[in-house]
């Protein structure tokens, strides 16, 4: 809705593969049209699209080429332009979402790593969010330790980092697209599987599983992107208000995430799901299963030098917060 008229208004076209609904996704959005739209005086006429036009790799592809101009996915999306993004993935990285936001948009290697995304991909990160933590359903036992995964069979994506994970835990992953894994589950083709509480819910999975446990074992985050020459294209004000209007859109998104979270565990409960909140401890035992093997494989893939010193990033990130 484009407040001010103008004649010369450029078009910003923010794609998403979410339909329009009553979620953090939808309200963020709607919040940067109207802000962008107005504090741009009418020099910007935001077109929300949701859902219908593409899955996540042909809108960044579309973004790349200036058919859309902004976008916002979880981070695996970018791995097939990108591969380095499933740094991201090691299991047990961040402690907690006040920490992986901290790191991405305050580390310094942040900045190296959006400046190598934009020219790798031509596709620019102008901001960060949080879509929240991966946790293990099954309908065989509650997992309370690493000994617990031994055996299940599970779905997974298909991501080679999310079935090293699964591997080391003695699991058996099974890729399964997702649209199909409700009733996998339910029929008894797999065990369980892993995805937020908010996925949970929405793919149906609350429905076919008798547990869930938190265990955190990753992080998703959130980039938002935007087309480089569409953005380095508008004038000073209409610049600025985009990029002020991402930053609203990350404290909608982090904050409908953070209360669903909660909300969304709480409905699965609710639904007769049995939850088990993992203790720090438990984490700690998961961390020290999990996560070497995952460490070596990204390390023959991407370079041992360059996950050790994301790694090392973090930990830094999550020491200077414990000391606050």
């Amino acid at each position: 809705m484009l407040i001010v008229g103008s004649a010369q208004a450029e078009t910003l076209r923010f794609a998403t593969t979410l339909p329009e609904a009553d979620n953090p996704e939808t309200r963020a959005m709607k919040a940067f049209e109207k802000y962008v739209e107005f504090h741009s005086n009418g020099e910007v006429d935001v077109q929300l699209l949701h859902g219908g036009v593409g899955g996540d790799r042909e809108i960044l592809e579309n973004v790349r080429n200036n058919i859309f101009q902004m976008t916002a996915t979880t981070d695996g999306a970018l791995a097939s332009f990108y591969p380095k993004v499933q740094v991201f993935s090691v299991p047990y990285l961040f402690n907690s979402t006040r920490s992986a936001m901290t790191f991405m948009n305050e580390a310094p290697i942040m900045d190296d790593f959006v400046a190598d995304v934009e020219a790798q991909t031509g596709l620019r990160i102008v901001g960060f969010a949080a879509d929240g933590f991966r946790n293990f359903v099954n309908n065989v036992r509650p997992i309370k330790t690493p000994e617990d995964v031994k055996g299940l069979k599970l779905r997974s994506m298909e991501s080679p980092v999310m079935i090293s994970l699964m591997k080391s835990l003695g699991a058996a992953p099974t890729p399964i697209p997702f649209p199909e894994s409700a009733m996998a589950i339910r029929q008894g083709v797999v065990d369980g599987g892993e995805n937020p509480p908010s996925t949970v819910i929405n793919g149906g999975w609350a429905d076919v599983i008798k547990y869930m446990s938190l265990d955190e074992h990753i992080f998703s985050a959130v980039f938002v992107y935007v087309n480089p020459d569409f953005l380095d294209g508008l004038s000073s004000q209409s610049r600025a208000a985009v990029l002020d209007g991402v930053q609203l859109y990350d404290a909608i998104m982090l904050a409908g995430k953070g209360e669903g979270y909660l909300d969304d565990t709480q409905k699965i409960r609710d639904m007769g799901v049995e939850v088990y909140v993992n203790s720090p401890e438990e984490k700690a035992q998961f961390r020290e299963v999990t996560q070497q093997p995952v460490l070596d494989f990204l390390s023959e893939q991407l370079g041992a030098d360059y996950v050790d010193d994301f790694v090392a990033a973090v930990r830094k990130t999550e020491d200077s917060l414990s000391t606050d």
